[in-house]
Formats: structure tokens, sequence, C-alpha cells
């Protein structure tokens, strides 16, 4: 498990500051929860995190590792791996295929091997093989050699996270995963969220309009607003604060 520290991050847009001097921690294996209304820079943290966006100021630490330091393109090998909102995954290709391209950001194969194919053959097994496990893992298994295409939105979702943990992540960031799911479909999620937490030892940030799933399995929840952390604590804690209170129904703190 591993602990993420946010440090004073600032982020502007041209006149739009969209971070402000935001800071939080994450200890190691909790879930916590991101919350806050649109345009409360919710998905521009994620995206400094997953490091598609170099912040203006301030640090982000992965236990010791500064972030920062790591370009996109290796973020997955140093333990962190994201959803979306929008799914990402290839139509065409069955689960199995689809779960396995998740796992290639940490293979070895490198460039020399993989044109003259030595040593890819024993990498590509295992990586098939770990995929098979997820997708057991999530109940995905009778859909492995199916393509991806026109299944429901629901078991798309569930497909995008086997993807994200075929990296084997230390740091899963979740960004609105219930989003388009029916009530039992968010349920479900929400057992298998922390289901994924206990048994694969991962630390996880959520970002999620879906309040009662945020609410029931966060550790811990921070609420921001216009870039900045408004409320941070248990889930009654910031429930009850009246700085969220006001942001949400607009009322006055």
């Amino acid at each position: 498990m591993t602990r993420l520290v946010v440090d004073d991050l600032s982020m502007r847009f041209g006149g739009i500051t969209a971070l402000d001097g935001l800071s939080l921690t994450i200890e190691r294996g909790q879930i916590c929860g991101l919350i806050g209304p649109n345009g409360a820079g919710k998905t521009t943290l994620f995206n400094c995190v997953s490091r598609i966006y170099q912040p203006d100021e301030g640090r982000i630490l992965l236990d010791d590792l500064d972030l920062l330091s790591v370009p996109a393109h290796g973020i997955a090998a140093k333990g962190v791996a994201r959803t979306f909102q929008n799914l990402g995954l290839f139509p065409s290709l069955n689960f199995l295929e689809n779960t396995m391209a998740g796992a290639y950001p940490r293979g070895r194969t490198g460039f020399v091997r993989a044109l003259t194919r030595v040593g890819v053959r024993r990498e590509e097994r295992t990586i098939r093989a770990d995929a098979y496990r997820l997708l057991e893992f999530l109940e995905l298994e009778h859909l492995a050699f199916t393509p991806a295409a026109d299944q429901p939105f629901g078991t798309l979702k569930r497909l995008e996270l086997a993807r994200a943990l075929a990296a084997r992540p230390q740091l899963l960031l979740l960004d609105e995963p219930a989003g388009g799911l029916t009530h039992a479909e968010v349920d479900e999620l929400a057992q298998t969220i922390k289901r994924v937490r206990d048994e694969l030892g991962l630390t996880v940030l959520l970002v999620e309009h879906h309040m009662a799933m945020v609410m029931g399995i966060s550790d811990q929840v921070v609420a921001m607003n216009f870039g900045k952390k408004i409320a941070e604590g248990t889930p009654a804690e910031v429930r009850q604060h009246p700085e969220v209170v006001a942001a949400y129904l607009g009322t006055r703190a």
C-alpha cells in the first residue's frame, strides 16, 4: 500500500484558477472520496496526479517519489492507474485483450526485444494469465473472448476497471465510475471498490457525484469548491460541514 500527499497544488488556465493551494493526504489503504460541485477542480486534480497536466505550483508525492518528476508515459510504471469518465476501451477487441492492454506499460520487453520477438511470447503468456485472473476477480470471465462492442454500459465500466488493475497499481484513481449506472449497478460497484482495496491492497482516490456511494465506502472525504479544499474528514463530518452545505445548496455558510 502507498501514501499520496498533495502539497499546496495550484493550476491555472489563463485567468482561471482551477486549483488554488490544494493540500490533502491519503493514507495507505484508504479510500478517499473527492466531492464538490461541477467546476470545483476535482478532475483537474486527477489530471495532475496522473500527469496529464503539469501544475504551476506545489508537489505530489507517492510515498517518497515526486510524481511531478515523472513523465506522463512513465506514470503507470510508478504504480498509478486511473479510469476515465468516458470509456476509452477498444470496441473491436475482446474483454481479455482490453484487459491485457492495461498491463503493457509495466512490461519489460523493450523496443529491441519486441522487434526480435526475444522473450515476448513468455511475457505475453504471463500478461494473458494475469488478465484472465482479473476478469475472474471482477466476475467477467464468461465474457473473456467477447468483443467489447455493444455490451451493457455497466459491464464496460467493470471492464475499464479491470484494465486499470492490470497495471498492478498501488494508487488507483477512479473518475466518476458510477456515472450512467443503475441503482443496482452502483451498489454492486461500491462493493467491488471495497473488495479491490481490501484484497489487492490499494490506496484509492475516488471522484464521484453519487453521494450515497461516496459516503458509504470512503474512509475520508475531501470537499472542494472553486479549486480549494473546504472540508476534510469522515463522511459524517463532511456531510454536516456548513461550507459543504452552502456549496451544494447555495445557502450561506
